[in-house]
């Protein structure tokens, strides 16, 4: 299975998002990319401001997650856009399997912060989800969370309970916890659930206050790093092999062991 990750360096203009994705999903379609990840508010840079203008470009933006998706006959976790529903807005990541729709999630863990030179919420923008998401696939069940989700591990551990295989993270870090939480993070997360961790965040890139940094990552079940992009890099294809979570879980049987009498 290849797994294309595409690190959009986002900029502020809508149309030359829209272009770039359609350049790097094409690179990927093009080198027999299985699979396509977006990282998460790909149309506009990531602040409240920008992404409450960018509610309109909602359906545009689907679409073309969904023609890549046509086009390419693969499947696209679809990073996340801002979705307006019912006079609340949900950061959404939307899931096509050679053109149709097959899950949504919307994030259910808003980032905030309180620091002396900074105070930020996203629920001052954000509605939270109340569902998680995994989708069948022809390789098995998936599973995807969003950002912030993955500080959570008892949601990347439902997820694998209910059968993910690999769990995908559109996100959007910043560039100091890029550097200090990123990869820990997603090497941990494999590794305590015995599965394959794809996250994906934009291309280095600043607007006002919020830097992103990339190092888009593949983590297989034994916490391993198979591939880890740089700040820089727009696309990766990686190539994966889902026997790698059998063979490690019966080196280390934890589904087995694990005390289900007690937690």
């Amino acid at each position: 299975m290849k797994i294309g990750m595409i690190q959009v360096r986002v900029r502020d203009d809508l149309s030359e998002n829209l272009d770039q994705v359609k350049t790097l999903a094409k690179k990927c379609i093009e080198n027999h990319a299985d699979i396509l990840v977006f990282p998460e508010i790909w149309n506009c840079p990531y602040t409240n401001e920008k992404i409450c203008q960018s509610v309109p470009s909602y359906d545009p933006c689907a679409h073309l997650m969904r023609s890549i998706s046509q086009t390419g006959q693969c499947l696209v976790v679809a990073g996340t856009l801002a979705h307006k529903i019912d006079q609340k807005i949900y950061n959404e990541c939307l899931i096509f399997d050679h053109g149709e729709q097959i899950g949504a999630y919307q994030k259910t863990h808003l980032f905030e912060i309180h620091t002396n030179h900074t105070d930020y919420q996203e629920k001052d923008v954000f509605t939270p989800g109340n569902s998680l998401c995994t989708f069948p696939t022809l390789w098995g069940t998936m599973g995807v969370l969003i950002c912030y989700d993955i500080r959570f591990p008892e949601m990347t551990r439902r997820l694998a309970q209910a059968g993910a295989q690999i769990i995908f993270c559109p996100a959007a870090f910043n560039k100091q916890v890029t550097q200090a939480h990123w990869t820990p993070l997603f090497q941990t997360r494999a590794m305590e659930n015995q599965v394959f961790m794809v996250g994906v965040n934009p291309a280095q890139y600043q607007f006002d206050n919020f830097e992103s940094f990339g190092h888009s990552i593949i983590t297989d079940p034994f916490g391993k790093i198979v591939y880890q992009m740089d700040e820089k890099e727009p696309v990766a294809i990686v190539d994966i092999d889902l026997n790698r979570i059998q063979q490690i879980r019966d080196r280390m049987p934890f589904w087995k062991i694990r005390r289900t009498d007690l937690y």
